[in-house]
């Protein structure tokens, strides 16, 4: 504030408390991982799965009498799904239902980073394959097992290699030995 005056001053910020920073609970976040979340300005979660439902779905408590409703095709979801996916200011996004052992889930992520919108399509994916398995080795498991082949970036590979604690003394096999011993692995 400027001295003497009980004006505010619009260079002086508000300060926000704790609980306005706070956004785990928000309706419009979901969490993707310990410390990272998704924000979206448009679309709603719900808590329960993780799932996403666009906030122009979601239906009125009290919705008004519609003479003229429009047929629900398999080619007029889609269409409708596409349009409100173009619609999205996110650069990335998707949009499925999948069926896993008899159960029907949904998921909607639209994100303006490439990573972040795989990623979650990725850990909501291995979510619904086992929950006595971890997602970490769910994925493993469905890339391994896949018939596409993976080309790992050799800094992955460097990461993983320094995470073990070796030297460059140290064997191909005291590698395979740490790795064993981290992972649980058997090579």
């Amino acid at each position: 504030m400027a001295s003497g005056s009980d004006e505010p001053n619009p260079e002086d910020g508000k300060i926000l408390s704790p609980e306005e920073l706070d956004i785990a609970d928000d309706e419009h976040v979901t969490e993707i991982d310990e410390g990272r979340y998704v924000v979206s300005s448009d679309v709603r979660t719900n808590d329960s799965y993780g799932n996403q439902v666009s906030s122009d779905s979601t239906p009125d408590p009290d919705p008004a009498p519609e003479p003229d409703a429009p047929e629900f095709t398999d080619a007029n979801v889609h269409e409708w799904l596409a349009e409100q996916m173009a619609k999205s200011n996110s650069r990335y996004g998707f949009d499925v239902t999948a069926k896993f052992d008899g159960n029907v889930d949904q998921q909607q992520v639209v994100s303006n980073d490439i990573i972040t919108a795989f990623e979650s399509f990725m850990l909501w994916y291995g979510r619904q394959m086992d929950g006595s398995t971890s997602v970490e080795n769910v994925l493993g498991i469905l890339l391994s097992e896949s018939n596409v082949p993976v080309k790992h970036p050799p800094e992955s590979f460097k990461r993983m290699v320094q995470s073990t604690g070796l030297s460059p003394d140290d064997s191909i096999a005291d590698l395979v030995e740490a790795i064993e011993a981290r992972d649980g692995a058997k090579f």
